[in-house]
């Protein structure tokens, strides 16, 4: 006899079991006999079940049998801790139906076990506990439920709640499991509950609460399902094997995994395990399902089954695992993980993982969730370890919203060993988000990648969703750095994707050949509304190893933004698709299409070959509004687009394109082309319908420009920039610029087609050269091309290369003399170069020889007169704004200027006045003469202009420039005509000398009104 003490609130006298209590105040002794079995049978049955009373280790008789079905009805089923519960069936049955039709729970801290592979069911509507010693022997499955009745196929219906007429037995196999109101819970406390290889293991209940233990079935089925209200659990029987289905519509009941309980169907090949509830809690680092194939199991055609959860509400993974796997040395296949849930959130370490590190593919991870999936601290798995040889599986979820942070990570990679890597497809309705970097270092984020030594190709990430946010260093991660190719990063946004830096950690999306592999990069494409990059952020495509990188494709309707720097200047927001140093490949291209385009503080948009062998990218932009380059980065760098080829790059440079509105480079921002190694610089080509516009000064003192260079170590030809627009304004200090500063290649040509050009406050435009060959300007501005404040156009060279042609062709020249505005061909050590002007009017400025503190054009040459360059002024014949007289504003009365009369003197008949037109002066000054004189047209006094003579031939080396030194061509003075004469056909001369022959000895006499 064993006493125990306790306190209760009330006097009352309790019967417990044999056992009498005895009250005293408040507190009771309780004194209990020893523990037995508590298996009584209920004599309902036409063969009611038989068991000794009292016993401890109990056998279990008699019961009623139909066919291979064996029936046992009691009112109480207990087994006691070290007791047993030994059903002794014929090995013929198939089916051990056992029912508990009394008011009290069963509690299980014992055995339980029949003979031979019968399935066996246990249905107790008022609960059922399994203990620390709990354990079971028996051949065929196991089903334990508070369900009240199991339903069978011909209706038929074996009731534990209404058992007070002799049952209708069966001999089909049931069909469901028949709930009532408030089904009472399963618990597990530490239970270690085992069925031999391919049974079923399943507990249906109200909650299912398992607090430690294990459950296992090798190559089996384990079914956890909770009902909270009236239905049917469908029940399908497959020899041995059981299938649960649970019916739509009716609440569920909760599962509690905690305590490191264990869910094991680890097998050769089978394997499954099913949960549906109404929330799945799983809490604890130890506790885990766990299927797919072990070590040194399978073969080339086994199959783990699949882990299915269905929660209607939520799902908890708590530091805990659900694990499909191909383990070391296994062969076969990994099932996949299958959710279904309201929302699901994993958190601290929690775990979903399909994996093989054996020969096999791992399965995929499906996430089907209504609300929310959320990943904090936590993982979704599918992955090619190193020992692996077969496929990584894919993470596909579907969700309202998706959250990825604190180092949460969606993983489908291949780790270093043999075989291509899975995809992460992801459609949430709302919003994506990844954000922050865990404990251990590494950033949230979604990968699909090969690490070293791994053979086989990266897939890609797929995200499609309202709205993307990447903040504080997450990350997406398509890159390879094996033996195969990058995936691809493909994100369909509906409103905006942002990524943010946080001014620390690089939000990033890569896709990308590591150092060291091989193979192709895939590209980056983004779909949105808005595209929002600060602090730090990046999208890369870049190649570092052996193979091309792939390309950054944007499409924003409305606006792309890319603002700032990290705050310790390392870390640039920027779009980069690049060739690293050592890499060799192509360098893939950058195309943005929006409608603006804002790249601020800093931000680049970058094609690069850092130097290695291969042709950088190029950089598209087509903006149905504007485009705005604006300010310097807190780094020191300017704000740009850049086409860089770096020293020891082997190729070409990348093009930058833009198509737009408006361009707008402000406070110090860039566009830059330039070679410093072996190769060309890319061009610059820029369409702008309203106006491309420069102007303002960096917070380093930098200028806003638009360059084009080839560098000290550059070999090759600098690019071209070509500007098309409706307006081209310069300002402060703004610069358009194609140089050879110190390298051997010629610089490229600079070509500007605008309604109007004005440049102000030392603007400039130019081409100038050091050794390499000169690079020409070309502007053709429609009305105006204006010169301000000191501004210029040049072409100027030093050291030995020649100065560059300018051509310019407008309506209006115009500059202010007085604030020297220079257009100028300059040399130091060679010819000077050619400056021709087309014009209307050129104003405010002239040719001269040399450089004055006034407006000029000049292409002097340092070296000497006779190496002059060429000045061209090519203006209209006449001047409409000089040489005018002001008309007298009296009206002149011509009537008081003509005689009365002319009074003859003379008898003999007098001439005749005939007028016959409106004499010898056109209508227009190009209207045909109608004077009744043949006339000829002056030839016109050789204009203002100077030309190289026509025997200075062109240098055959270099045909800008003469071969002979250039000299001025100086007109004849002019000479009042002094006389006149007729020509062979009786027109009249004018003569420089006095004509010798009589005045008006040609004319008639002509009478006089005297008479004589």
């Amino acid at each position: 006899m064993k006493a125990k003490l306790r306190c209760y609130r009330s006097w009352e006298s309790l019967l417990f079991g044999s056992g009498a209590i005895t009250i005293t105040g408040c507190c009771a002794f309780v004194i209990t006999s020893p523990v037995y079995a508590q298996i009584i049978p209920d004599n309902t049955l036409e063969v009611n079940s038989s068991v000794a009373p009292g016993c401890t280790a109990c056998t279990i008789e008699g019961g009623t049998v139909r066919g291979s079905n064996l029936f046992h009805s009691f009112s109480e089923f207990s087994v006691p801790t070290g007791g047993e519960a030994y059903f002794n069936n014929a090995t013929q049955i198939q089916n051990i139906f056992t029912r508990v039709t009394g008011n009290s729970a069963s509690n299980i801290d014992g055995l339980i076990r029949a003979n031979g592979t019968a399935n066996l069911f246990l249905i107790n509507p008022n609960g059922i506990v399994f203990n620390s010693n709990a354990s079971l022997n028996i051949g065929g499955s196991f089903i334990a439920s508070t369900a009240n009745s199991l339903n069978f196929s011909d209706g038929i219906k074996f009731s534990a709640v209404n058992s007070q007429t002799p049952p209708l037995l069966t001999m089909n196999v049931p069909i469901g499991l028949q709930f009532g109101r408030n089904p009472r819970k399963i618990q597990l406390q530490g239970s270690n509950l085992k069925v031999n290889p391919g049974q079923t293991l399943a507990l249906v209940g109200g909650n299912v609460e398992l607090k430690g233990g294990q459950l296992l079935a090798s190559g089996g089925n384990v079914e956890l399902g909770g009902m909270a209200d009236i239905g049917t659990v469908g029940l399908s029987i497959n020899g041995s094997y059981l299938d649960l289905s649970f019916p739509n519509g009716v609440e569920r009941a909760d599962v509690y995994l905690s305590n490191g309980t264990d869910v094991n169907v680890l097998a050769g090949g089978g394997g499954s395990i099913a949960i549906n509830a109404r929330s799945l809690d799983m809490t604890g680092e130890s506790t885990q399902l766990q299927s797919g194939i072990p070590s040194e199991l399978g073969s080339v055609d086994s199959q783990a089954g699949d882990i299915e959860i269905n929660a209607a509400q939520t799902i908890n993974l708590n530091g805990s695992s659900i694990s499909n796997t191909v383990q070391s040395t296994a062969v076969g296949n990994s099932g996949d993980i299958n959710i279904t849930t309201g929302s699901l959130y994993a958190r601290n370490g929690g775990l979903l993982n399909t994996e093989t590190s054996g020969q096999g593919k791992a399965g995929s991870i499906n996430i089907v969730a209504r609300d929310t999936v959320s990943f904090d601290a936590s993982y979704a798995s599918s992955a090619l370890r190193a020992t692996g040889v077969g496929k990584g599986g894919n993470i596909n979820i579907t969700t309202g919203s998706l959250s990825v942070t604190n180092g949460g990570e969606l993983v489908a990679t291949n780790y270093g060993g043999k075989g291509d890597a899975g995809k992460v497809d992801i459609v949430a309705r709302d919003t994506v988000t990844f954000d922050g970097i865990g404990s251990d270092g590494y950033p949230s984020g979604a990968f699909s990648n090969v690490f070293p030594n791994g053979v086989g190709n990266g897939v890609e990430i797929n995200i499609t969703t309202g709205s993307l946010d990447l903040k504080n260093g997450a990350v997406l991660n398509a890159r390879t750095a094996g033996e195969g190719n990058a995936g691809s990063v493909n994100i369909f946004a509906r409103d905006t994707v942002s990524l943010d830096g946080n001014g620390i950690n690089v939000s990033s999306i890569l896709s990308g050949v590591r150092r060291g592999a091989e193979g192709q990069g895939g590209n980056i494409k983004i779909t949105t509304g808005s595209l929002y990059l600060k602090n730090g952020a990046e999208l890369n495509a870049r190649v570092d190893g052996k193979g091309d990188a792939g390309s950054v494709n944007i499409f924003a309707q409305d606006t792309v933004s890319l603002d700032g720097v990290s705050t310790n200047g390392r870390n640039v927001t920027w779009v980069l698709s690049g060739v690293g140093e050592k890499a060799e490949g192509q360098g893939g291209n950058i195309n943005i299409t929006t409608g603006s385009l804002f790249v601020t503080n800093g931000g680049e948009l970058v094609a690069t070959n850092y130097g290695g062998k291969g042709d950088a990218g190029s950089v598209n932009i087509t903006a149905g509004d504007t485009v705005t380059f604006d300010g310097i980065g807190s780094n020191g760098f300017p704000s740009g687009a850049f086409s860089n080829m770096f020293p020891n790059a082997v190729g070409k440079g990348a093009d930058i394109k833009i198509t737009t509105g408006s361009l707008d480079l402000k406070n110090g921002a860039v566009l830059n082309a330039r070679t410093a190694g072996e190769g060309n610089a890319g061009n610059i080509n820029i369409f702008a319908q309203d106006r491309v516009s420069l102007e303002g000064t960096g917070n380093n003192g930098s200028h806003s420009g638009i360059l084009s260079t080839v560098e000290l170590t550059g070999v090759g030809k600098g690019g071209d920039i070509n500007i098309t627009t409706g307006r081209l304004s310069l300002k402060d200090k703004a610069q358009v610029t194609v140089s050879s500063e110190q390298g051997s290649g010629i610089a490229g040509s600079l070509i500007v087609e605008a309604n109007s050009i004005d440049l102000d406050n030392k603007a400039t435009i130019s081409a100038d050269t050091t050794n390499g060959g000169q690079g020409n300007i070309n502007l053709r501005s429609r009305d105006l091309l204006l010169l301000r404040r000191g501004s210029s156009i040049t072409t100027n060279a030093t050291g030995n290369a020649t100065g560059g042609n300018i051509t310019i062709d407008t309506d209006n020249l115009v500059a202010v003399p007085e604030e020297n505005s220079d257009i100028s061909a300059n040399a130091e050590d060679s010819f000077g170069g050619r400056v021709i002007v087309n014009a209307s009017g050129i104003f405010g400025t002239q040719f001269r020889l040399q450089p004055t503190p006034l407006s000029d054009i000049t292409a002097n040459s340092a070296r000497g007169s006779e190496f002059n360059g060429v000045v061209q002024l090519n203006t209209l014949d006449v001047n409409p704004s000089q040489g005018l007289t002001a008309l007298p504003t009296n009206i002149i009365d011509t009537s008081q200027l003509i005689a009365n009369s002319c009074i003859a003197r003379s008898k003999r008949p007098e001439g005749k006045f005939i007028i016959t037109g409106n004499g010898g002066l056109p209508v227009m000054p190009d209207d045909p003469s109608i004077a009744p004189y043949q006339t000829y047209q002056i030839p016109t006094v050789q204009s203002a202009s100077i030309s190289a003579p026509q025997e200075n031939a062109l240098d055959p080396k270099n045909p800008t420039t003469s071969s002979k030194p250039y000299h001025f061509v100086k007109s004849a003075p002019l000479i009042e005509a002094q006389g006149w004469m007729y020509g062979a056909n009786g027109e009249v001369i004018l003569t420089a000398s006095a004509s010798t022959v009589p005045p008006h000895s040609f004319w008639p006499q002509l009478p006089t009104c005297s008479g004589s």
